[in-house]
């Protein structure tokens, strides 16, 4: 038997909440349909009302779990909720991240969501990424080698498979995490890689907070590596990321500080050129969305030099911040 939607969840009132990325509003209007108090729901998750409360008010999720199951009980509808979590594109009339906001980029995060055909990332495939962050699970022992699954990965955000990526992720994490015990420069820089698509797809479906956490890592095992290119990766992610939280000035610095370094090689490799370009790139967009025009056109045109030198990236090397002097033979590339 098909369950019946209450027409409330497809009103203006219902509409706005999302908008406003306000879960804890959708539970508190669903509990009100219900005649229920705070103290009726808390019985029925079996916490307190002050629980309850905390959790419609707050303005952030500090308890996916707890959401998901209060917005269950309350009858929120998955994509509803969804898209107040900034998760889909269903219903939401734009996609908000969880920290401030730039009203001019919804749209250009609705259109990356809905480019991706039929693109929804669903709460538990976060919530595993998330999870993950806080307390790695154990690797799962997958035979497949792990730059294998690292260019898989890789392909999966390139191509708009969010929701695939996101439940790769954890056991790719966890599997980079089991390598570095042997100290090994180049599993340093693994690692380092998969943080930094991490938090690469973090900033995709805007979640800015995690993407911040997760780029920081990224630069903290890139700088264990003693790679360039794997510390001007995650300098990049945390500048997209830092951007994004109205800290433009932040990002600015950390990306030329980064941009300075791998100039500072000579730029003598195609994967040296690639990522000053994509620096520079970077602190041309930031640029232009402060409206500096100068300073944005400069950039852009410093980007063009090496640029030209650049080719497409190896199928073998699954990331850029892996192109780095390894030795001859070995299945990353060659010098």
């Amino acid at each position: 038997m098909q369950r019946t939607i209450d027409p409330v969840w497809n009103s203006s009132r219902v509409r706005l909440l999302m908008e406003r990325c306000d879960p804890g509003g959708l539970v508190r209007l669903g509990r009100a349909l219900h005649g229920w108090r705070q103290a009726d729901l808390g019985r029925r998750l079996g916490c307190s009302a002050s629980t309850v409360s905390r959790l419609e008010k707050s303005g952030r999720v500090s308890d996916l779990r707890l959401l998901q199951r209060a917005a269950s009980e309350v009858g929120v509808p998955p994509d509803v909720l969804g898209a107040a979590l900034g998760l889909t594109g269903l219903r939401a009339a734009s996609v908000a991240p969880n920290g401030p906001r730039h009203t001019e980029e919804d749209p250009m995060r609705r259109r990356t969501l809905l480019a991706a055909a039929g693109l929804a990332v669903p709460t538990s495939l976060l919530l595993g990424v998330e999870t993950a962050l806080a307390d790695m699970p154990a690797p799962s022992g997958s035979s497949v080698p792990l730059d294998v699954r690292l260019a898989r990965a890789r392909a999966l955000f390139d191509t708009g498979r969010y929701g695939d990526l996101l439940e790769a992720l954890p056991d790719l994490l966890a599997t980079a995490h089991a390598r570095i015990r042997d100290r090994a420069e180049i599993d340093y820089a693994r690692l380092s890689a998969c943080y930094s698509l991490t938090a690469q797809v973090l900033v995709k479906i805007g979640r800015y907070d995690q993407a911040r956490l997760t780029a920081d890592r990224a630069g903290l095992y890139a700088d264990l590596s003693g790679s360039p290119l794997a510390s001007a990766a995650a300098a990049r992610e945390l500048g997209i990321a830092l951007r994004h939280q109205n800290q433009a000035d932040t990002a600015q610095r950390l990306v030329l500080k980064a941009a300075r370094s791998i100039e500072a090689t000579g730029l003598n490799t195609q994967a040296q050129a690639a990522a000053y370009a994509q620096l520079l790139c970077t602190t041309s967009y930031t640029a232009a969305r402060a409206g500096d025009r100068d300073q944005a056109l400069s950039m852009i045109g410093e980007a063009a030099r090496p640029a030209r030198r650049t080719a497409d990236r190896s199928p073998l090397c699954p990331h850029p911040c892996l192109r780095r002097a390894v030795p001859s033979g070995s299945p990353l590339g060659t010098r």
